[in-house]
Order: C-alpha cells, then sequence, then structure tokens
C-alpha cells in the first residue's frame, strides 16, 4: 500500500493538521469553508475525491462542491440528482432521521448493496471503491452533508480512520453549526423541489396499477439493493415468500433483469403526477417514443 493511504494508528499534532485547522476556522462564513473542511479531513486520512451537498426531505440534495476526477466516471455529474439519489444508504439514512454523525458506507449499507443495481449502474460507474459521510443536522427536514471517498485506485477506509475522523470531528460539527449562522440559507430552487417530488410519487406509485402492496414494498428493497433474507425480515415474512413475489413482479413488469427493472423506475421519474395517485408507469408506456425524450438511464448502458 502507498504510505499516504496507510491508516494513522493516532492523530499526531502536526504542522499539516494545524495548519487546516486554523485554515478550516478563518474560512468560516466564507464560500471557501466547504473546500478547507475537505482539505482539512485530507490531513485526518488520505482521500481521492469528496464534496458536501446539503440534503432536504421536500426536495432534492442541493450539491455545493464535488472534487473528483472526471477520467474515472462513466456517468455525467447529475445522473445521481436525476433521482437515484432517493436509493443511496446515505439519503435513506438522513431520511430516516439519524442524527449527526460519520457514517461508513459498509456500515449502512444493505446486505446486498454491492450486488445492487444502483452500485452496479452507479458506485461502479464513478470509479471509487469506498465512501465516508459526515451529516450534521442543519434542521429536522435538512442536513450538510460532507463526504469522502477513494479511488478504486487505491485501499478502502479502514476502522482506524474512523477514529481519526471522529477525533476531529467535534471542532468540524462546531465550525459547520457557525458557518451555519453566519451564512444565509441556500434558498429553494423550484428545479430542486419539482424533481424531489416527482421522485417521491414515483416510490409511492409505481407500478400500482400492476403490482399489489406487498409486491410494491418488496420492490423498493429489490431496487434499494436489500437480499430476500434481510427483505423477509423487514416485511416480518418468509424467504420463500419473498422470492414469489420478486418472480411476481418481474412478471408482471416484463422484464427480466434487476437492471431492466432499475432502469424503467428511473425512466417513469418524468412521468410522474404530483398530488396524483396515478401510476407513472402507465404514462410511461402509453407515451410515444418520441415523446419519452432521452431516458434518464438507457438500458444499453446498463449492460455495460
Amino acid at each position: 500500500m502507498e504510505d499516504a493511504y496507510k491508516t494513522k494508528l493516532c492523530l499526531p499534532l502536526t504542522a499539516e493538521l494545524v495548519g487546516g485547522l486554523a485554515k478550516m476556522t478563518e474560512a468560516i462564513g466564507s464560500a471557501d469553508w466547504f473546500d478547507a473542511v475537505l482539505n482539512l479531513l485530507g490531513t485526518v486520512c488520505a482521500i481521492d475525491s469528496g464534496g458536501a451537498m446539503v440534503y432536504h426531505r421536500e426536495q432534492r440534495p442541493r450539491r455545493i462542491l464535488h472534487r473528483f476526477n472526471p477520467l474515472e466516471r462513466a456517468l455525467p455529474e447529475d445522473a445521481y440528482l436525476s433521482g437515484p439519489y432517493a436509493l443511496d444508504p446515505h439519503y435513506q439514512l438522513f431520511a430516516a432521521g439519524c442524527p449527526n454523525g460519520v457514517h461508513w458506507l459498509r456500515d449502512i449499507a444493505p446486505d446486498d448493496f454491492f450486488q445492487s443495481e444502483y452500485y452496479r449502474v452507479f458506485y461502479s460507474q464513478i470509479g471509487l471503491s469506498d465512501s465516508i459521510e459526515l451529516l450534521w443536522r442543519i434542521d429536522a427536514h435538512s442536513a450538510l452533508n460532507i463526504f469522502i471517498e477513494r479511488s478504486i485506485r487505491h485501499a478502502e477506509f479502514e476502522a482506524a480512520d474512523m477514529v481519526a475522523i471522529n477525533t476531529v470531528l467535534p471542532v468540524i460539527f462546531a465550525a459547520a453549526a457557525k458557518h451555519h449562522e453566519l451564512t444565509a440559507a441556500a434558498s429553494r430552487r423550484d428545479s430542486d423541489g419539482l424533481t424531489h417530488r416527482k421522485v417521491q410519487s414515483t416510490i409511492e406509485n409505481f407500478a400500482s396499477s400492476l403490482l399489489t402492496q406487498r409486491e410494491r414494498q418488496v420492490l423498493f428493497y429489490m431496487i434499494s439493493g436489500y437480499s430476500s433474507t434481510l427483505t423477509a425480515q423487514r416485511l416480518n415474512t418468509t424467504e420463500g415468500t419473498i422470492k414469489i413475489h420478486r418472480k411476481n413482479i418481474h412478471r408482471k413488469l416484463d422484464i427480466g433483469s434487476q437492471a431492466e427493472l432499475f432502469s424503467l423506475f428511473i425512466n417513469c421519474i418524468p412521468f410522474a403526477m404530483l398530488e396524483s395517485p396515478v401510476d407513472p408507469l402507465e404514462a410511461y408506456q402509453r407515451a410515444p417514443s418520441s415523446a419519452r425524450g432521452i431516458a434518464l438511464l438507457e438500458p444499453a448502458a446498463l449492460r455495460v
């Protein structure tokens, strides 16, 4: 392993670390604060990419900063914000009301996450091997998410990295509170709110014209990366019953793979009706090819 990626067994008070803390403190209240936080985290443990965004309950996430190598990404940067963010384990943890803290992907992801279509279509396409999120709640409905990532070219994070991050976490969160206090809350953009409402409507109504309520519950666990075993535990039933539901879902939707299901779900988002229980799948299937525009996820791309 490269020296820079060797996990520190302790967090020495080096000039680099002290300098990072000082620059982060100095940047409080300015647009440079988020860069300063990432630079500080880079002195705590080696990172290859990262950024910051604000999670909202009533609108899609708002990106503030994202550092990454575009040569390692096979998807456009905005693909995540077009709707799949709702399946992200980090976003789902936020939506479930988790408190402030540091969250490592391997600790919060469903048991089949690394075999899920979300992982294959997104995570594996953006050149990452691992990620850690620092989540600071602004209020009950929104939170600041500072995320750091490792490239597939390097080793994943280790438990000692979490220990090191937690060491400086109180300082970062105190600075986050002061930064938020000094800066005006970002105004909600109509486009973000509209997209989020369409995503939520799709989650609530997708395939409702074809599937039973229980089948739709199973479907959402499927596209989120839950195995039949864990889905059965969540729904208080047997694994055999879940497998039957999965077969029925594939048959009723006339699909042959998880990739097709994932693609169908995502591509139905623009056809969702706000404030209406109408199944967006019906609208998507009725629309002529010319009216569908460019699909958010082309099926051919999912087979790469």
